[in-house]
């Protein structure tokens, strides 16, 4: 028998509010067996509407078992229903010019998964012990560490750095990032709001998940825990899931 055929997820969520109040940003997660998202919803005061709700509403429906080839073009589909959602919301209403989503969600079939990535979010694996991140920010940041202009270590929590370069909103804007990721048994993944991995070290947050006897709730509450303190941000929410052997 395949890890294929043995594999499922198991997984934990944890948010915290921080110490700022803020109108602009609200974030969610979603986490079952064959979906796991992470949103930053952008949203101008005068918006009625809730992106990140909307992207949960969107992408929930995906939480199916499915032919692993279905899994990018499924991901592909709904980030572009999902603006169009937005192009049609504020179609009417130009003030509310700004509303979008920075999302990563991850569609999986036993040990195969299809990642969809625009913005800020992030989603890492630890495997082996070793700490890897699965997306690539589209932040002025990493523009400017792709150039050589300045290095990783200077990105840190610089303010000028973090500014989104796309994400989902109601303009005609590039498309998310798809791409296929093979997992194995035992792998250990997380996605998380950008608060988080602006505020802690890929070190520290590799310690934090090597944890094997802690539970995954206690994993998660740890690292949304940790980032809490920090002043300057808002909210801190992150999704820890493990592929682990299926009972027989």
């Amino acid at each position: 028998m395949s890890d294929d055929d043995r594999a499922m997820l198991r997984y934990a969520t944890a948010s915290n509010v921080g110490t700022l109040n803020d109108e602009f940003n609200r974030q969610a997660a979603y986490a079952g067996p064959h979906l796991l998202l992470i949103v930053e919803g952008t949203q101008h005061l005068s918006s009625p509407c809730s992106p990140s709700a909307l992207a949960v509403e969107e992408f929930r429906r995906l939480d199916f078992p499915a032919d692993p080839s279905t899994l990018a073009p499924s991901l592909e589909r709904a980030t572009d229903d999902l603006r169009g959602i937005f192009q049609g919301f504020l179609a009417d209403k130009p003030l509310s010019r700004g509303t979008g989503a920075l999302l990563t969600a991850m569609r999986w079939q036993g040990t195969h998964a299809a990642i969809a990535h625009i913005g800020s979010t992030r989603a890492y694996l630890l495997r082996g012990g070793e700490l890897t991140q699965l997306t690539r920010d589209h932040t002025i940041g990493q523009f400017l560490v792709e150039a050589g202009r300045i290095t990783p270590d200077e990105l840190g929590s610089d303010e000028r750095y973090v500014l989104t370069l796309r994400r989902l909103d109601g303009e005609q804007g590039e498309p998310a990032d798809i791409t296929i990721h093979e997992a194995a048994i035992g792998d250990r993944y997380v996605l998380c709001t950008d608060g988080i991995s602006r505020v802690m070290s890929s070190g520290t947050l590799r310690d934090i998940l090597r944890e094997e006897a802690s539970e995954l709730q206690d994993i998660a509450d740890e690292i949304a825990g940790m980032a809490f303190p920090v002043a300057e941000y808002g909210r801190f929410t992150c999704i820890v899931a493990d592929v682990a052997e299926a009972p027989r």
